[in-house]
């Protein structure tokens, strides 16, 4: 899974104005802090989804005798 990153931008970013709190993922959010345009705030921390169980019933298949 990729990391992504909350940041908060020092410039126009990506149509965001400044100071907008924004979700990037780790390589496009250590670029452009490198290059002053935003500011990482934290790393975003995420959660596995819950696994979806279901009960399957058995069901019988009837043949039909011709």
């Amino acid at each position: 899974m990729a990391t992504k990153y909350k940041v908060k931008t020092a410039a126009v970013f990506n149509g965001q104005p400044v100071g907008s709190i924004i979700e990037l993922d780790e390589v496009t959010a250590k670029k452009y802090e490198a290059l002053k345009y935003l500011e990482i705030i934290e790393e975003v921390k995420q959660t596995k989804p819950k696994a979806k169980t279901t009960k399957k019933t058995a069901t019988t298949k009837k043949k039909k005798d011709e």
